[in-house]
């Protein structure tokens, strides 16, 4: 008789935005006979994927998820064989999250003449991180979603909250949302 395989089903995930190894080795939650499959006890190779960009890698079992990859579910079908009965087959699926990069928007403060207008903030994105770095126009959409004085406003091209000249005293909110 040959040796009885089971291929069981894996999961993993990775950050979207830098990528890596969302499973270090589909093999080792299959069995070969009744011990852990290895490469040489089966041979490996991917069915298929949802993604390009989530991959088997066949000469080590890993799972490997490309950097810049959109936040989601991805699904990579793989197969075991027999080396020693080519054609005796077992599949599974592994399962992979890729996460959204981290981002953290931070309230600011600023103040500014209201007679004579001019900049309160330099930068909204001064404090805020987008995956452990630095918030910046080039890595984060900035949007103005409300102020509460239409004489204070966001400049998205450069994170600048403005004041208009002749804005009464008091004290005013801009709400923006980074992506």
């Amino acid at each position: 008789n040959a040796p009885v395989m089971v291929a069981n089903n894996d999961t993993g995930s990775a950050n979207g935005l830098i990528g890596g190894v969302a499973v270090t080795n589909v093999l080792a939650n299959d069995t070969y006979n009744g011990a852990p499959a290895s490469l040489s006890t089966v041979k490996l190779s991917q069915s298929s994927t949802d993604n390009p960009n989530v991959t088997l890698d066949v000469a080590t079992g890993a799972v490997n998820v490309a950097p810049n990859i959109k936040a989601g579910t991805y699904h990579v079908e793989y197969s075991i064989e027999d080396i020693i009965n080519p054609g005796s087959i077992k599949t599974a699926t592994a399962t992979i999250t890729v996460t959204a990069p981290v981002m953290i928007a931070n309230a600011d403060n600023g103040q500014v003449n209201g007679v004579t207008g001019g900049t309160a903030i330099n930068n909204v994105l001064a404090n805020d991180s987008y995956n452990g770095v630095a918030a910046t126009l080039t890595n984060v959409t900035l949007t103005q979603v409300s102020t509460t004085n239409n004489n204070i406003t966001l400049d998205v091209t450069t994170g600048a909250v403005n004041v208009a000249p002749g804005t009464p005293a008091g004290t005013y909110s801009v709400v923006y949302q980074i992506e």
